[in-house]
């Protein structure tokens, strides 16, 4: 408790100073678009990062996770090819195999739910990524359990403009991409892009001989169409069409980024989005907007599980394949996932109130082919969700705001397999939001709020398959104990301050918040030998607790400061793993107790800068079902920019002193040399790695 009181008082005093030295000037205003309504990021009751498509380019990011180190307290894990898993004050998935799952991070990209699907997080012509911390029940409902990301490419406009962007660096990597957009008629106007991005990974593979069993190599193409067709009704139409076809050969035994494996994975995703939005304005009481979605994505995540060879012919880089019982296994995932979503909403014209009704279902068929199964295991899982939401800002005074929302949503989820197992869950969940928001001057607002998020519950499908193969399982009272769990609600506490200074150098932003997880989902393992089975459980509940800093501070003209500082504290209460191991008290995976960035740009003439940042993170907790950890980390990030009139040229390098990360960790015996002694196994993260970019915009 004294902790929480001291991260309350220094936002107190925080917002003190502000009061002492604010006018009544008009503040700078950065806008957010993925809540109710367009405002700026300093007006809005709840903790959030932004990142502009300027921040995007100095970074050379072309994929989400490039970007996440820089704002508080967001994690995420790979898996995979990518960072496709984010966590958010320590919440959130951190791998997908057998079962399906809701998402405790959304993310929306161009209006479509992409929740679940993190590849499709790709940074060309996005104008900017909008990051929410915290449950966002009222807004995004049962996939935004912890937050929600959210991504909006740029719009289409009347006058004729072009984007070319073209790219190449250390690994073989190169990227390109155009973008143009013009208008048609007198009020309609069209924008579509392309983009590619290869490169060979960060692995070698000696028994291949190969140096991109771990590449990339993505596409996507975006467009997007606006007409006013009449004074009052104005329809948009989006399209994204895309083509990942990314290598997996990750983990070693000897933890290197030199792999051995015979066969290794894939991670693709080849996915048809589409979107259509329809706003009519002539009501005299409210605006009606009418949004409608599809998705299509073919998934394929497939790996060597025993990540050697197993050639006689190779007896050095092949011994640990070499035992008696030949053991070689490859492991593969096929997803087909159809999602239709639609969306009635209706916002009033005073901006003060908002109310809708939401429908989305989800079809999943999923096809495993793995070495130790007698034949292909085959399931589907069908879920539709129904919610009515609302949300009513009241004006206490000219300075004081009530917001007040409301969101209850239905969950259905039916299973089915080739055992012939049927199973379902029916869940009625009920979240929202209260918030009191004080200007205290034009550029300084407090505010302090409660909010409850929700996740639904689940079907643990491995562990069903599990129960219902006695020639696999020893433990199968155990797994049909284990068939389903139970959604799990989150109540989240913030106060927040958020303000700039009289001379309008300094931007800050703070908040404190506390998270009280109630039947927190945690996924827990099974082991049987060399095989293992995944699962949900609920344990009794969590605490989740801390501070978040971001802000920018003009030092001169020419030198900007920005940064972020995160600090988090968490503890599981209520938990035991499949070993019998009790983890209360514990901290909650993916949540290190701090993390940072901070950068400076300086701008050397008008056309040429330099930027120079730091970003880390302290070690934290792999998995919630074992106790290995990732270390501590500090990066060094650096770019030089050159921009002309239309044209400029990027030279930048991220984890400049090459230090070793880690996005994904295990901990369990996969070794036949060492007789399968328990070790952690781990992912590498991103090494050095450095380019060029050129740019040109008209």
């Amino acid at each position: 408790m004294n902790a929480r009181l001291c991260l309350l008082a220094t936002a107190v005093a925080q917002s003190l100073s502000f009061s002492a030295f604010a006018d009544d000037s008009d503040i700078e205003r950065i806008i957010v678009t993925g809540d109710f309504k367009s405002e700026s990021i300093q007006e809005l009751s709840a903790s959030a990062s932004l990142f502009s498509d300027t921040e995007i380019a100095s970074r050379d990011a072309k994929y989400l996770d490039e970007l996440l180190n820089q704002a508080a307290n967001v994690n995420f894990t790979a898996g995979a090819s990518r960072g496709r898993f984010v966590q958010v004050r320590g919440i959130g998935l951190r791998s997908q195999f057998v079962d399906p799952i809701n998402p405790s991070v959304g993310m929306i990209i161009d209006g479509i739910n992409y929740s679940g699907l993190g590849g499709a997080a790709m940074l060309f012509d996005v104008d900017q990524v909008e990051i929410y911390r915290g449950p966002q029940g009222t807004r995004f409902g049962a996939d935004a359990l912890a937050g929600m990301i959210h991504m909006e490419s740029a719009d289409p406009t009347l006058e004729p403009s072009l984007k070319v962007k073209l790219g190449m660096g250390t690994y073989n990597s190169w990227d390109a991409g155009v973008a143009a957009a013009t208008g048609f008629g007198e009020k309609s106007s069209v924008r579509a892009s392309f983009y590619q991005n290869k490169s060979d990974g960060y692995m070698k593979n000696a028994y291949l001989g190969r140096d991109d069993t771990q590449g990339i190599d993505e596409q996507v193409a975006r467009i997007k169409l606006h007409f006013q067709l009449t004074e009052h009704w104005r329809t948009e139409f989006v399209a994204h069409f895309m083509d990942i076809d990314n290598g997996y050969d990750a983990f070693t035994l000897d933890n290197s980024r030199t792999s051995v494996a015979d066969q290794p994975g894939k991670d693709e995703q080849e996915s048809n989005a589409f979107s259509l939005s329809n706003i009519f304005t002539g009501f005299d009481f409210a605006d009606v907007e009418l949004n409608l979605s599809t998705l299509d994505a073919d998934l394929l995540y497939s790996y060597d599980e025993d990540w050697v060879c197993n050639d006689p012919d190779q007896p050095a880089l092949c011994k640990a394949g070499l035992h008696p019982w030949g053991y070689s296994s490859t492991d593969s995932y096929q997803r087909d996932r159809q999602d239709n979503t639609a969306e009635l909403r209706f916002d009033s014209k005073g901006g003060n109130w908002v109310t809708g009704l939401y429908y989305q279902s989800r079809d999943v068929d999923l096809v495993r082919q793995y070495t130790w199964n007698d034949g292909d295991f085959k399931s589907n899982y069908e879920s539709e969700n129904l919610a009515l939401y609302g949300q009513i800002e009241t004006h206490i005074s000219d300075k004081t705001r009530l917001v007040t929302g409301l969101r209850v949503e239905r969950n259905e989820g039916d299973y089915s397999d080739i055992y012939g197992v049927n199973e379902s869950v029916e869940d009625t969940m009920v979240g929202g939001k209260v918030a009191l928001e004080y200007q205290v001057v034009p550029r300084t607002m407090i505010y302090t709020s409660v909010s409850r998020g929700y996740k639904a519950g689940g079907i643990n499908a491995e562990a069903i398959a599990k129960a219902n193969d006695e020639g696999l399982s020893q433990d199968a009272e155990f797994f049909l104990n284990h068939r389903t769990f139970d959604p799990e609600y989150l109540w989240n506490a913030e106060f927040g301050v958020k303000g700039k200074s009289a001379d309008q150098r300094l931007n800050l932003r703070i908040t404190a918040f506390y998270m009280y997880r109630d039947n927190i989902q945690l996924k827990a393992w099974k082991t049987e030998g060399q095989q293992f089975a995944g699962y949900f459980d609920n344990g009794s509940s969590g605490e989740n607790y801390g501070l978040e800093i971001e802000g920018e501070y003009a030092l001169s003209p020419r030198l900007t400061l920005s940064g972020s500082l995160g600090l988090l504290e968490s503890e599981i209460d209520g938990f035991f793993t499949a070993d019998g191991i009790d983890q209360s008290g514990r901290e909650q995976a993916q949540a290190p107790n701090y993390q940072y960035a901070v950068n400076a740009r300086f701008n050397i003439t008008d056309a040429l800068a330099v930027n120079v940042g730091m970003e880390g993170k302290d070690e934290y907790y792999f998995s919630d079902s074992h106790n290995s950890q990732a270390p501590s980390a500090n990066l060094l990030n650096a770019s030089i920019a050159y921009q002309a009139d239309y044209w400029g040229l990027n030279f930048w390098v991220r984890n400049a002193l090459d230090e070793d990360t880690y996005n994904r960790g295990f901990e369990f015996g996969n070794n036949p040399v060492n007789e399968y002694a328990t070790q952690t196994y781990v992912q590498y993260g991103e090494p050095r790695v450095a380019g060029v970019s050129f740019s040109y915009e008209l």
